[in-house]
């Protein structure tokens, strides 16, 4: 459990990070719309690099909800489509929270899944999985979103949701279901609580998870919100030609 396992510490450089990424966002992060995109571009085309080379063409297939926002997130950083912006910088924050909240909570379980090279992996998953947070940060402080962004953020989850159950129970594949498996099914919680998963267990557990995911949302809209006021204090008070573009421009400008 938290801080009492044999590797706690690693529980606490995680925690330690997450006040950073605290502090980043309300005195850097926003300020400055070159660090913002530049900072991304950089993390996309890291992520997908090493991504690509790691997921290359019949070597593995990515299932875990952060596998698959690797790449999301990293052709979202690249291409000037606002609503694809939107379910990136979700997904990579979302993703990122996901591994934060269960490596502070419970670093052995990130421990006990890993075999050979167990803490080359353990530093990578650590590394990447902070700096995909950290650029879906930097995204959702340089793009300002609106309703129908958070439409395809809904979507996107739907179908990674479909994506994961045709191919770990479609297809049988199960290589890099790791956190996201165990939420699914229920079984991570049940473990951390040390609870049996019986009926009443499954039917709180849902509307749990439903509430949560919807907080989520919540949250992520008044992170975007904040960040957004920031940038209108800085904005020009003269009627720009930015404002006066066609609706359907919008979609491809933050």
């Amino acid at each position: 459990m938290i801080f009492t396992g044999e590797h706690y510490y690693l529980g606490l450089i995680q925690a330690a990070l997450a006040v950073f990424y605290v502090l980043f966002g309300v005195f850097v992060a926003g300020r400055s719309r070159v660090l913002d995109r530049v900072g991304a571009w950089l993390i996309g085309a890291y992520l997908l690099m090493y991504k690509f080379n790691e997921y290359g063409p019949f070597r593995a297939v990515p299932v875990d909800l952060s596998a698959v926002s690797y790449f999301l997130f990293g052709v979202a950083a690249f291409v000037p489509f606002r609503p694809l912006k939107a379910a990136g910088s979700f997904s990579a924050m979302l993703s990122g929270s996901i591994y934060f909240f269960t490596m502070i909570l419970y670093p052995e379980m990130h421990v006990e899944n890993l075999l050979n090279d167990r803490w080359f992996l353990l530093t990578m998953a650590m590394v990447n999985h902070n700096i995909m947070f950290f650029g879906g940060m930097l995204v959702c402080a340089e793009c300002r979103f609106g309703r129908t962004d958070y439409v395809w953020m809904l979507g996107w989850m739907a179908f990674y949701l479909a994506y994961f159950q045709l191919v770990t129970v479609g297809y049988g594949i199960t290589e890099g279901v790791t956190t996201i498996g165990e939420i699914v099914d229920g079984t991570l919680v049940a473990e951390v609580l040390g609870v049996p998963l019986t009926a009443a267990y499954y039917a709180v557990y849902y509307i749990v998870v439903i509430l949560a995911l919807a907080l989520i949302f919540v949250l992520f809209r008044c992170i975007n919100s904040v960040f957004m006021r920031r940038k209108d204090r800085n904005k020009p008070r003269f009627l720009s030609y930015a404002d006066m573009r066609p609706a359907w421009e919008s979609l491809f400008r933050c």
